[in-house]
């Protein structure tokens, strides 16, 4: 019961693939209602009718993060169709691959622009929302390289850095309201992926990519996380098992940062 969500609305952003398609369809497993937000329609669609198929409730709701009115929209949709909203899980990024002195102020720009502004929409419309119906839970989605320099993607560890802050200040700010808000920060998750959605830039090769067989040996538990291993996480920060859990960030990544 302390995990139970059954219920409650979810939006989930960049839910058509990877870590948020599996925190989509767990919270749909779970009973909640899931709003499939994503800026690729045809994926949210298939996401949200497969959840359906397989018993659950869903939306699929298009939406580009960096436009205030495509935010507001979501919001609302997500109202008349359930409600209200009770998760917001912000996971839509973008990761660029591009060596500092090729990287363009246009990619900078845009990473900084989905990843931080993004969240930043989100987090206000739905906390407006949860507010009006006695609180909720935000779970923004940063990264370790948030933690460390990252040479071929300065704009990425950037903005995953300033995530970490942005959720301590929202746990701040929003907490009179009874808005939780946490940070799950996971490292490389699946096999020959990047952590979060791609923009392919200047640099094909994927520079600073280590192998899968690199990331297994300096991962103590000796294996490369998988979605569902950051959607269960999410699970717990988004559900009443983190009931007095606020403004802290959870690392999965199998000790490799310990």
């Amino acid at each position: 019961m302390e995990f139970d969500i059954s219920g409650d609305t979810a939006i989930v952003t960049g839910a058509g693939r990877n870590i948020g398609q599996a925190i989509a369809e767990l919270f749909a497993e779970q009973g909640a209602n899931v709003v499939v937000a994503d800026i690729d329609g045809d994926r949210a669609r298939d996401i949200a009718t497969a959840i359906r198929e397989d018993g659950g409730e869903a939306i699929a709701v298009v939406v580009d993060v960096t436009e205030e009115s495509d935010v507001v929209e979501l919001i609302e949709r997500t109202e008349s169709e359930f409600g209200g909203v009770d998760i917001l899980v912000n996971n839509a990024a973008v990761k660029e691959t591009a060596p500092f002195l090729d990287l363009s102020v246009e990619t900078f720009d845009r990473t900084l622009a989905v990843n931080l502004r993004g969240y930043f929409l989100c987090a206000r419309e739905a906390a407006k929302s949860m507010r009006d119906s006695g609180g909720g839970r935000i779970v923004n989605l940063s990264s370790t390289s948030g933690h460390k320099g990252e040479p071929y993607s300065v704009a990425y560890g950037t903005s995953k850095a300033g995530i970490l802050n942005f959720t301590r200040s929202a746990a701040r700010a929003l907490a009179e309201h009874d808005i939780r808000v946490n940070t799950l920060s996971p490292t490389r998750t699946g096999a020959g992926t990047l952590p979060d959605e791609t923009v392919p830039t200047t640099d094909p090769e994927r520079l600073d990519m280590l192998s899968d067989e690199e990331i297994r040996a300096r991962t103590p538990l000796g294996r490369i996380g998988e979605p569902i291993d950051q959607a269960r996480a999410v699970l717990y920060l988004a559900s009443p098992a983190s009931a007095f859990v606020s403004g802290v960030e959870l690392r999965v990544n199998g000790a490799r940062s310990a």
